[in-house]
């Protein structure tokens, strides 16, 4: 027997770990909707405290029921080769599972995620007519082209999916430059019109500015998976340089990824001290967001970077908290940085970094200051009910 008949305020979520709650989402559709149920799936392992695939469902904000999914680990080194089979496998468990969803508890009003691929699964799970509409968030764009020739064939496939999610019932963009870029290559109408909806920033920025004395220790922190695209290099590049000139200053690495062992390998050797904590929840992350100083986004810029297309949850996480940011050239997310003298933007470059860490170092107040206002700007309520809907 059905809990509920065609629920109106109802919505299946679908995204990848560790972003499900990026910027707020899925807190946001706890808000907004009555019924919600969350399809989480892993990519690249996380570490041991990284949560395995899942189905939660919720109910007035209370999660009512968890499901763990399928999954098989695979070594990092042919994730990429395994791609299709991985993706075969989170197709039949959403479709399944969604017809186990609808007999449960009735239709579900919408369907919504961040990838084109799960996109395009929302489709079908249409088609089948297990909702009623589908909500495309577009987050990403991967260039077809990669040093590497399986990334550069998935990559490739990935966009094949791409295309067809662009029929989904809504698009909505993060940045203008991911919009653009469809209307260029033909993906969509060159005058059509798509909202602009950014990843928000959280309602921390309430809270009093930091206070800070320079004879203090100092926290740096980076957020995120820790794979060598973030630029993570640059920072152990330039450690023993760091340490000279700040003794009591402290990397902070939140996250675990591909590239975790590497990394712990180069901070033995920079000099910098540095703690590595992996992967943590919202609750333990934010504590350690809380008591740092500066938040690092040093993103390489290369053409096959992904992160070109993106916007980076990491600076919104950063600027809740008050942190003045240092990060390069890549997100179009960088000129408000920039304008709003909410951090630094650096060259890729060796030299760079320390000089950066010296300039917010000595006018910390300020660039904190600036760091809450822009926080501000993008609050997660004010932006998301623009796009998603409240009234079901």
């Amino acid at each position: 027997m059905k809990l509920f008949k065609d629920l109106k305020s109802s919505i299946i979520y679908v995204n990848f770990a560790p972003y499900e709650n990026t910027g707020k989402i899925l807190d946001f559709l706890l808000d907004t909707f009555e019924h919600v149920a969350l399809f989480s799936f892993n990519f690249h392992h996380l570490g041991k405290k990284a949560r395995y695939n899942k189905l939660k469902v919720y109910l007035g904000g209370k999660e009512i029921e968890t499901k763990n999914l399928f999954d098989f680990q695979v070594p990092e080194s042919i994730i990429f080769l395994l791609l299709p089979i991985r993706s075969i496998f989170i197709f039949i468990q959403i479709l399944l599972y969604t017809f186990y969803l609808t007999i449960k508890f009735g239709k579900f009003q919408y369907y919504f995620t961040v990838n084109a691929f799960t996109a395009w699964t929302g489709i079908i799970v249409k088609k089948f007519g297990l909702v009623n509409k589908t909500i495309f968030w577009v987050w990403d764009y991967y260039p077809p082209f990669h040093e590497s020739k399986i990334i550069t064939f998935m990559r490739r496939l990935y966009w094949q999916f791409d295309k067809l999610a662009a029929r989904s019932d809504t698009l909505v963009f993060l940045n203008k430059r991911l919009a653009n870029l469809r209307k260029e290559i033909g993906v969509l109408d060159e005058n059509s019109k798509y909202k602009i909806i950014p990843i928000g920033t959280t309602e921390s920025y309430h809270k009093i500015y930091k206070k800070f004395n320079e004879s203090s220790s100092i926290k740096l922190v980076f957020v995120g998976v820790i794979k060598k695209s973030q630029g993570l290099d640059l920072l152990f590049d330039s450690g023993s340089q760091i340490s000279a000139i700040f003794p009591k200053i402290e990397a902070c690495i939140i996250g675990g990824g591909p590239d975790l062992s590497y990394f712990k390998k180069r901070s033995i050797s920079s000099g910098l001290k540095t703690k590595f904590y992996g992967y943590l929840p919202d609750n333990q992350r934010d504590k350690i967001l809380s008591k740092s100083h500066i938040g690092l986004a040093t993103y390489i810029p290369s053409s096959d970077n992904v992160s070109y297309y993106g916007d980076p949850s990491k600076i919104k996480q950063y600027l809740s908290y008050g942190l003045p940011v240092i990060t390069t050239d890549v997100f179009e997310f960088s000129k408000e940085v920039r304008k709003n003298k909410a951090g630094l933007i650096i060259n890729y470059e060796k030299n760079e970094l320390p000089l950066a860490l010296s300039r917010i170092i000595h006018n910390f107040q300020s660039y904190s200051k600036d760091a809450f206002s822009l926080s501000g700007k993008f609050y997660y309520k004010s932006l998301y009910k623009k796009f998603l809907p409240t009234n079901n």
